[in-house]
């Protein structure tokens, strides 16, 4: 038994061209299952942590 590797050379936006034409053939459905696959690998516990919201007042105005 042989076997044979196939090279292929591109540029990036052909590959990205690629890309996109492949992930738009797929449903909705589809993307949506890769993204939670993606997003459980991430986080294996399933919960994403929360971005903090922190506001800081300063005293006094713009300086000039």
């Amino acid at each position: 038994m042989t076997l044979r590797r196939t090279l292929t050379l591109t540029t990036h936006a052909d590959a990205a061209r690629a890309d996109r034409e492949a992930n738009w053939a797929k449903t909705p459905q589809e993307r949506l299952a890769e993204v939670e696959f993606l997003r459980a690998q991430r986080y294996p516990g399933g919960v994403a942590p929360r971005m903090m919201r922190v506001i800081e007042f300063m005293q006094g105005g713009p300086e000039r």
